[in-house]
């Protein structure tokens, strides 16, 4: 066995010596060769690895290599490089979690259906693609409206029922083949063929059928760029999203007492009965507010704090005031030391704002006539700068 420690190693990049493949070639097979050692990792390379490394817009596998849990797997001039927390020796194990891997497989082979049959029926090619843990991402160069969706994602179905075989494999012409690629490749290619659907250059792990992938669900898609970008999930994640969102519609519609297919309407009579009502409550407000305004006398200024008023009847507050100040109204909602301000004056509004961002945290502007924002302060220290300078 051989061991070389160099200089400093990162989960991004490594630092090694000059002669490393001269003394990695004095390695025999099985051995662990650690290439770098940093604070909190070390960079472990081995003669042979099943470990996938981040590539081509998908995370690492997931695995221990001696029951070590390897926390990343970075590839670097062509070699795959493995991050421990603990420095190895002699012949290894590595095992990987073959579920996670799995899980992988069949969103990146349902990526590859979508990107096929995105540019067989829209003429678009695929521009980016993210596999993470937490969301997979496609991208491409046009744009697809909300029918159209529609109609890829029940192809792309429809290619999963089909049973198609997915094969990956090394061509001896690659030039024979019409096949999609995102980037110029000087070396061997390795295709991803779906017949009749799609051919790819990829080096990833893929499902052996289109059965495999389970399902592809469409969940979101916004513009991105010059183009679109698809929020999806595939198999498994397919399935756990669908149990979640199913749960959740159980939930509200046992709150509403309303069967599943009607809660769409349900919700839409709720939020009109709902908007009605705060219309009922915003005239009753005004009301209120003509009333105590009919009954206050001119005077320099008025400062009100209150805690109830969204900004149209706050708005609302300060014109009706705004007739009874020689100098300013300033109107406060909120509590806990946090307000949204409203300041009118007959001068220059702005002087008050300067007077109050001196001592306090301000959010906001306006015109001479009017400024308004955010401010967090204590109500009496507000009044004291307002009222006392």
């Amino acid at each position: 066995m051989y061991t070389y420690y160099g200089t400093k190693c990162d989960k991004t990049k490594t630092y090694i010596d000059k002669d490393f493949p001269k003394k990695m070639s004095y390695a025999q097979k099985g051995d662990v060769v650690i290439v770098g050692a940093g604070e909190n990792d070390y960079d472990i390379v081995l003669d042979q690895t099943l470990f996938f490394p981040e590539e081509g817009g998908q995370t690492c596998d997931h695995g221990t290599l001696n029951d070590v849990e390897v926390i990343d797997v970075q590839i670097i001039n062509q070699e795959i490089h493995h991050y421990t927390n603990v420095p190895l020796s002699g012949s290894v194990k590595g095992k990987i979690d073959f579920n996670y891997r799995y899980n992988n497989m069949q969103n990146h082979s349902g990526e590859h259906v979508l990107s096929g049959l995105v540019k067989s029926m829209f003429g678009f090619d695929n521009s980016g693609f993210h596999l993470s843990d937490h969301e997979i991402t496609t991208d491409y160069n046009g744009f697809l409206n909300e029918q159209q969706l529609q109609i890829l994602e029940a192809k792309a179905n429809e290619v999963i029922l089909n049973n198609k075989v997915i094969h990956c494999f090394y061509p001896e012409d690659a030039d024979l083949y019409d096949y999609r690629s995102k980037k110029e490749i000087n070396e061997a290619i390795r295709l991803v063929e779906i017949e009749g659907v799609d051919c790819c250059a990829c080096c990833a792990p893929h499902v052996r059928s289109t059965s495999e992938i389970g399902m592809i669900k469409i969940l979101k898609a916004m513009k991105h760029k010059n183009g679109i970008r698809l929020y999806f999930v595939c198999g498994h994640r397919a399935f756990v999203d669908y149990q979640a969102k199913h749960i959740q519609a159980i939930n509200i519609s046992q709150k509403l007492s309303l069967p599943p297919d009607d809660l769409v309407k349900g919700i839409d009579q709720l939020l009109n009965e709902n908007n009605q009502l705060k219309q009922e409550l915003s005239s009753l407000k005004k009301q209120i507010i003509d009333q105590q305004v009919q009954s206050l006398p001119q005077q320099d200024h008025y400062l009100i704090f209150t805690n109830d008023l969204d900004r149209s009847l706050q708005q609302y507050y300060l014109n009706q005031l705004f007739p009874l100040c020689s100098n300013y109204v300033a109107i406060f909602v909120g509590k806990d030391e946090n307000y949204r301000f409203m300041i009118a004056s007959n001068n220059d509004s702005r002087e008050l704002l300067n007077k109050l961002k001196g001592h306090f945290e301000i959010k906001g502007g306006g015109k001479a006539n009017m400024v308004q924002g955010q401010i967090k302060g204590d109500q009496k220290a507000i009044q004291d700068i307002l009222e006392n300078n």
